[in-house]
């Protein structure tokens, strides 16, 4: 494959949509990701204009932590986004690798602050998961992937028609039932990461992606082990009703109280 100004290497990625190449931009000679709109959906208007304004809502974001985007754009019905190339890795291979809590609760705060921008700009990423954090070669955190993200004020909604919105070990409640969302739904999923961080593994499972799902809707949120519950340092002035109870709720709340929902 070939597309005017860029110099493909290889395939990094690969999602429902879309397939993600690093490449380098051949007038700066820098590193890209390149994300390419399946075939599949490029005659497609509809999928076509959600995928250009994926890459539109992205950069209306303009936040540090938000990955940045360089260009959208088409050539010989290939649609495609070319954006800053991450080399660090998700959060994914950082959890994998042990987390200690100090670094945990940093990646969650810096999370609930990009997430407490994008919802100031009225936009819910409605994936917010490990795969989807990504790192710089300097180690900063980064959120990626807004393919599925929404704008409560306009029409802008990325998703496939009939699809599951989210990613079933990270889906708030209310994506689980198919309801409408605000920002509390990301919110949710990084509690679900904050557990996964501090603890090394879910806090549901199941056997099969349904069974996750209906877990997220009916089972209680779990406790913290110790001597994460006693030590998450939220049972100060961030609420009476949650302080205290070791909730993935409570242990994010110091980062999260003043989050525009």
């Amino acid at each position: 494959m070939r597309l005017t100004g860029y110099r493909i290497e290889e395939p990094i990625g690969e999602g429902g949509m879309a397939t993600v190449y690093r490449a380098i931009q051949e007038s700066l000679e820098r590193p890209v990701a390149l994300k390419v709109l399946s075939q599949a959906f490029a005659g497609t208007e509809e999928f076509t204009t959600r995928f250009v304004n994926e890459g539109r809502l992205v950069a209306s974001l303009n936040h540090a932590n938000v990955v940045t985007i360089y260009d959208v754009g088409a050539e010989d019905g290939r649609h495609f986004i070319a954006m800053e190339y991450l080399p660090g890795g998700d959060l994914r291979a950082h959890i994998e690798r042990g987390l200690d809590v100090d670094t945990a609760l940093e990646h969650v705060a810096t999370i609930a602050e990009v997430l407490a921008a994008a919802h100031a700009e009225h936009v819910v990423h409605r994936d917010v998961k490990p795969a989807n954090v990504l790192f710089r070669g300097d180690g900063t955190l980064v959120l990626s992937d807004f393919g599925i993200a929404k704008h409560l004020l306009g029409d802008t909604e990325l998703t496939l028609p009939g699809s599951t919105i989210g990613s079933p070990h990270y889906l708030s409640p209310e994506q689980a039932r198919g309801l409408q969302v605000d920002g509390r739904a990301d919110i949710y999923s990084l509690g679900v990461m904050c557990y996964e961080m501090l603890t090394g593994s879910r806090p549901y499972s199941g056997k099969s992606e349904m069974d996750i799902a209906i877990k997220h809707v009916t089972e209680p949120v779990p406790h913290l082990p110790e001597p994460f519950a006693s030590s998450s340092g939220c049972s100060a002035a961030n609420g009476s009703g949650r302080c205290g109870t070791g909730s993935v709720t409570c242990l994010i709340a110091m980062s999260i109280s003043d989050l525009p929902l």
